[in-house]
């Protein structure tokens, strides 16, 4: 494995040297949404990760290896980018099976599965299963109309069918180490899971806690349960947070995000209380907290969820 190091303070470097994260990218802004080979780095004892470098629809893809097998968290968009992190997951265990979860449905996480060989043993939680037959390729058809590339990376893409599916949670023997899929949707999505890594304390968080912005990406998304959720990676106690885009960091992931969805749904509950309207309440708490919380889109997004659960 190329420009390998381990340790906490590489995943803090990285987070350092990262910029805000974004599943979407900013009005006009020009990228190449392609998984970065040979960038692969080691945080800990059993994982490594192939940083998103801050480039929107681009993850941070995971590989955890055990003494027999390895598990691969994300995928990239399309196959090209799938089988970017195939070639990485093989340098990390060499030899070894292979099995793949994916944080949520969205393109640039899932629709990269379609690279891994036919052995490869795809998890899927139950709810996940559930959205994507709900909602099919919908949003994979909207990113491709972003840019021509885009829409050659997506060109014939489709969901792989789940070899296991779960409900609530799914314990994972690689040989030696155990990882546990957890299902804790719904937050960004329906289908929202997170891959814990005992051992070494590292928690794969998905979009439900990172740096960047909360966002409500689904119908179904609900701040009360978002909050719930945050408290079950909270038990957890991890040392590393490896979240969906943007960089990797620790606990302040999580607890930042409680303070943010806390800070919204209390407000929204004393403005809706007053008789404000819900957009009177999104204008006055964005006023208040753009400063600090500079995505508006995201911001609004928070607020309608708070003021529809209050």
């Amino acid at each position: 494995m190329s420009r390998v190091r381990t340790g906490l303070g590489l995943a803090l470097a990285i987070g350092l040297m990262a910029g805000p994260a974004a599943a979407q990218p900013p009005p006009g802004a020009k990228f190449e949404p392609l998984v970065a080979p040979n960038t692969t780095v080691k945080v800990s004892p059993h994982v490594w990760v192939i940083p998103d470098r801050s480039t929107p629809l681009v993850p941070n893809i995971g590989i955890i290896v055990g003494s027999k097998a390895a598990l691969v968290v994300d995928t990239g968009l399309g196959e090209r980018n799938g089988a970017v992190a195939l070639a990485e997951a093989r340098k990390a265990a060499p030899g070894r099976a292979l099995y793949l979860v994916t944080t949520h449905v969205h393109p640039e996480h899932d629709l990269g599965a379609g690279a891994f060989p036919p052995e490869t043993k795809l998890i899927r939680s139950r709810a996940e299963v559930a959205e994507i037959a709900d909602t099919g390729l919908t949003m994979a058809n909207r990113f491709s109309q972003m840019s021509p590339l885009n829409a050659e990376l997506l060109q014939g893409a489709t969901f792989r069918k789940a070899d296991i599916v779960f409900d609530k949670s799914y314990d994972l023997d690689l040989g030696g180490l155990t990882v546990r899929i957890v299902a804790v949707g719904p937050n960004h999505t329906a289908g929202d899971t997170v891959t814990w890594v005992p051992a070494d304390k590292v928690l794969f968080s998905g979009d439900v806690a990172m740096k960047g912005q909360p966002a409500f990406a689904s119908p179904k998304s609900n701040l009360a349960h978002w909050l719930s959720a945050l408290d079950t990676l909270d038990a957890l106690k991890p040392a590393i947070v490896v979240p969906s885009h943007g960089p990797v960091g620790g606990p302040e992931f999580i607890s930042g995000y409680r303070a943010y969805l806390t800070a919204i749904r209390d407000r929204a509950r004393m403005l809706k209380a007053q008789g404000k309207s819900v957009d009177e309440t999104v204008a006055a708490i964005s006023a208040e907290l753009k400063d600090r919380y500079p995505d508006t889109g995201r911001l609004a997004g928070a607020i309608r969820a708070a003021y529809a659960e209050s």
